[in-house]
């Protein structure tokens, strides 16, 4: 369960983690531009993440243990990254 921030040009990201079928965070909030990137730290289990949002859905398919996916916001709003293998996991993404 960690948001690892670090700076990249005029970006911020951070790392989230999948573990135990959950994400390490509820909600986190970033500038417009920025990202997260998910980072699949299961043992044997698959995630699927996508957002759904007014008027924006996104897919960002499988992503198999030890993998890492990197989804960029640039627009400000209200996101919501689900998974879609396990509908309990839920990600409130917050962009200013």
């Amino acid at each position: 369960m960690c948001l690892q921030a670090y700076a990249n040009a005029s970006t911020v990201a951070g790392i989230v983690i999948q573990k135990a079928k959950q994400f390490g965070f509820q909600a986190v909030t970033l500038q417009a531009g920025g990202s997260i990137v998910l980072s699949n730290e299961e043992a044997t289990a698959v995630h699927h993440a996508y957002i759904e949002a007014d008027g924006v859905h996104r897919d960002f398919g499988d992503q198999e243990p030890g993998s890492r996916t990197t989804m960029v916001f640039p627009q400000r709003g209200d996101f919501l990254v689900l998974c879609g293998v396990h509908p309990k996991m839920k990600l409130a993404v917050h962009v200013d």
